[in-house]
């Protein structure tokens, strides 16, 4: 069982109400319309693996059927390597081997930043087995350098992971992640990795955090509730070497102090 080095003791708040998170999804969305302006638009059904090539923003678009519903690749050496989504929903992933991701970005197109903001996965894979049969996930980040999400909401990812995070930085933001699987977080880099005003809903017992070393891994939590409660316990926290991930409880928002992306903005009510 891992060890947890907790500092700053504090409660999670209470979430607030839909009106504060639409607010902050619009200013979010907002950031993006600036910081994405020159770049292409993408929008749209698709019911096939889409291929989006950096820089690019996807907005007002659904996905479904595929094996990879949104798969990234960086443009060329100098370009701008992130992308953004906007209202984006994909649904009703198909695969016909033990692969499959409803976002991936791949290893061998690395360094990509990803910026979601009202953004709805439900995979719907089948239930969780092994790595032999149902290595599936919600998002796979492979090669990323990092992934903020605001408003994301994952459901019915069943399989091994919501996210599969190998970016060096993870930040979310009012996300909501629920259902059953092997593991909803997995974080393959120290981090730190922000978890604020997030819901992991998780019905089975076993590991909502998985960390790929435990030594010198940071996770930041703040106002953040686990099957309802305020912290994680040891229980659900997992560790592929070491033993000692350091897991900061946080009162006051990190949003609010610098340490996050400028993407994140509050809306006080």
């Amino acid at each position: 069982m891992a060890a947890l080095l907790l500092s700053v003791a504090a409660p999670g708040a209470a979430f607030r109400d839909h009106g504060t998170v639409a607010c902050e999804i619009r200013l979010a969305q907002g950031w993006i319309e600036d910081a994405f302006r020159d770049t292409p638009v993408i929008g749209g059904t698709f019911s096939d693996r889409l291929e989006v090539e950096t820089p690019a923003r996807v907005r007002q678009a659904r996905l479904t059927e595929a094996r990879f519903g949104l798969s990234v690749r960086h443009g060329a050496e100098g370009e701008d390597r992130r992308l953004a989504l906007s209202s984006v929903t994909i649904s009703d992933m198909r695969s016909h081997d033990r692969y499959g991701a409803a976002i991936k970005t791949h290893r061998s197109d690395p360094g990509v930043s990803l910026f979601l903001a009202d953004v709805t996965l439900r995979p719907g894979w089948p239930a969780w087995d092994s790595y032999e049969t149902t290595n599936y996930d919600g998002l796979t980040l492979d090669g990323a350098k990092a992934l903020y999400a605001q408003g994301l909401t994952i459901s019915e990812w069943n399989a091994d992971a919501a996210i599969d995070s190998k970016a060096e930085v993870t930040q979310l933001v009012n996300v909501t992640i629920t259902g059953p699987g092997n593991r909803p977080l997995r974080f393959w880099r120290p981090g730190p990795h922000y978890l604020v005003h997030t819901r992991i809903e998780k019905p089975t017992t076993g590991t909502m955090v998985w960390f790929r070393d435990c030594d010198g891994a940071r996770l930041v939590v703040h106002a953040s509730r686990f099957n309802g409660a305020p912290r994680l316990s040891p229980e659900q926290i997992s560790c592929g070497t070491g033993e000692a991930p350091e897991i900061v409880y946080r009162e006051r928002d990190p949003r609010r102090t610098g340490e996050m992306h400028p993407f994140f903005r509050t809306c006080d009510r």
